[in-house]
This record gives C-alpha cells, sequence and structure tokens, in this order.
C-alpha cells in the first residue's frame, strides 16, 4: 500500500487533501500496478496505489479519494466487491469507479457494472483511452464536489450550513466515543448584532457576519469546523481539543472577533464583539450525543451573555459539579 503525496497537503481528521484530483490504482500484479500507476501520475493525477481490495478499502476510508481505477482479481475481496462497498458506504459512494477488464470477460463487464462501477476498461489498457476515462471521470468528480459544496456551504459567508455542520458534529462524536478521544465544541454569538442591523442596516450586518466568518477561520486548524447554525450565532466543532485547548482556541477566536474592521460611509468602524461557550464531550447521557455537547456550549454561551458578553465561559463539568467558569 502506497501513498504518492505531493507537498502542499493539508490535513482533516487524519485524511489527505490535495488540490489536484486523486486516483487510487489496484492490481495484484506489480508489473500491471506500475504501468498504470506511471500512467495515470504522469497525466498529471495524485496518485495512490495498493495491490489488493483489503489495502485499498483502508486507504478509501482514511482519505478522499476520487477515482477508483481496480482489476477485478484483486486478492481475498475482488474488485468488484470492492466497488459494491463503495457504492453502500455513504461516506465513500461518491467515489467514481473504474473496473479494469480481461479481453473476453464480457460477462463480468457485466457483473462489474451491477456491482456499481461507473466505468471500465479493457486489458491491455490503451493508455490514450484511459486518459481520455480519466478526464471524463474527473469533470463529473469537480461536478459533484460543486454541488455538493454548494448544499453544505451557508451562501453569504461560506461557512458550513447547520445541516452539514451537525453531520460533521454527528461522525466527530461517534469516533470520540469509539476511540476514548477528547471532542469540543464552541457556540459563538455575535454581541447587539440585530441592533447593528437596525442601525446601519442589513447590508452592513451582512458584511459584518462575512468579515467574522473569515476572521474565526484563520484561527481554525484543517480538521475543526464552522458551522452557521442561523442569524449571528455560529458554532466550532475542535476533535481532539481538551478543555483547556479548547477555551484557548475560543479566546483566539474572540479577540480574532474583536478584530473584525467593518466601516460605515463617515469611517466610523462598527464595534463587533461575540461571546462564547465550551463545552467538552462527557460520557454522561446528557453529554454523550452531539445535541448535549452543544446544549452544554450553548447553556455556557447563555452566561457569557450574562456576565457582561465579550467572554468566553466554559461549560461546567457535569460528573463533578463544577460551576461554570468564565474566561476573558
Amino acid at each position: 500500500m502506497q501513498v504518492d503525496r505531493p507537498s502542499g497537503d493539508s490535513h482533516l481528521a487524519g485524511q489527505v487533501f490535495s488540490d489536484r484530483t486523486s486516483v487510487l490504482v489496484c492490481e495484484n500484479s506489480q508489473v500491471q500496478l506500475r504501468i498504470l500507476s506511471e500512467a495515470v501520475r504522469d497525466a498529471g493525477y495524485e496518485v495512490h496505489t495498493a495491490s489488493n481490495a483489503e489495502d485499498a478499502l483502508t486507504l478509501l476510508n482514511l482519505m478522499p479519494i476520487d477515482i477508483f481505477l481496480t482489476g477485478i482479481e484483486v486478492g481475498t475481496t475482488s474488485g468488484l466487491e470492492a466497488c459494491w462497498l463503495l457504492k453502500s458506504n455513504p461516506e465513500t459512494e461518491t467515489v467514481y469507479t473504474i473496473v479494469v477488464t480481461a479481453s473476453g470477460q464480457e460477462k463480468r463487464l457485466e457483473e462489474s457494472l451491477d456491482a456499481g462501477a461507473d466505468d471500465f476498461i479493457r486489458k491491455p489498457v490503451n493508455m490514450t483511452e484511459l486518459r481520455a476515462r480519466l478526464r471524463a471521470a474527473t469533470r463529473l468528480v469537480r461536478m459533484q464536489k460543486q454541488f455538493r459544496h454548494m448544499a453544505e456551504t451557508d451562501a453569504l459567508t461560506g461557512a458550513a450550513n447547520r445541516r452539514a455542520f451537525m453531520q460533521y458534529l454527528d461522525t466527530l462524536v461517534d469516533r470520540a466515543r469509539r476511540q476514548d478521544a477528547p471532542l469540543a465544541a464552541v457556540m459563538v454569538d455575535l454581541d447587539h448584532f440585530k441592533r447593528t442591523n437596525d442601525t446601519y442596516g442589513h447590508a452592513v450586518g451582512d458584511k459584518v457576519l462575512v468579515q467574522t466568518v473569515r476572521q474565526v477561520q484563520s484561527c481554525l486548524r484543517d480538521c475543526d469546523m464552522l458551522g452557521r447554525l442561523g442569524g449571528e450565532e455560529f458554532a466550532v466543532v475542535l476533535p481532539g481539543a481538551t478543555a483547556a485547548s479548547a477555551v484557548a482556541a475560543a479566546e483566539r477566536i474572540r479577540e480574532a472577533i474583536a478584530a473584525v474592521d467593518v466601516r460605515v460611509d463617515n469611517g466610523d468602524r462598527i464595534p463587533v464583539t461575540a461571546s462564547l461557550g465550551v463545552a467538552v464531550l462527557e460520557s454522561d447521557k446528557m453529554m454523550e450525543t452531539a445535541e448535549g455537547l452543544l446544549h452544554a456550549a450553548d447553556e455556557a454561551l447563555y452566561a457569557a451573555k450574562a456576565g457582561g458578553r465579550n467572554r468566553v465561559v466554559e461549560a461546567a463539568c457535569r460528573r463533578n459539579e463544577a460551576p461554570v467558569r468564565a474566561v476573558g
């Protein structure tokens, strides 16, 4: 199992991302594997390789692969079974699959399409045809990504919309519970935002929201996600963050929001501040779900509002019944 990683990749929850379309080549013949992977790499794609379907499926679950190019006889699990498993998994169903079939395998060709393969190419592989099929696949992959981005993104600010954020949070909560890993959430609410809209108009209010998102995103790691839950209310999920590191991250976010620079026609700067509530995943029933985690962060947010705004408040640890702690 080999991963070709060009420089400049970023990471999201252990996954590898690249500006280039990524192709996973799976072949049990080392000669065929080398020929196909070199052809794909020469065509300008990011290449990953696997010599059996088991390794290929592991890679497909570890990183975002755009195109899966596989032979049929590739280990205990066949290439056709791998295609079926990909298409039956919501997290990998969008991977574009191309099956490489030997000449005279018309029956296997039909089986591959029934298994969910998107395309096929016959051996011996014509490299010109392979490049053409990869280009066609790339167009579909990019179009699909654009549609997905539009469906998951808040149109005004570019933050994740509520549905996409909650899906990601659910995934992270499930993973954190299985792996006993730390996880934190931060609720963010702009102070007196209605007053900004009423005084300066919604166009200015929109500018404040756009710049706020830009400032918050500059504070986040690649694995973090910022979501707009509605109006001027946002949430941030911080995988791997303990209470201390989450509070520190929230304080950086608070300071970044205070630096938002939106000015009106006379040149006056609109003051922008936010109140933030921080909660970490706990093992009791109230805090073991995404909804419970956000509820705890929301309670801390209300405490921040009640405590004078423009501050970070850490939620009480339910197990120890510790008091809510204000920061800043």
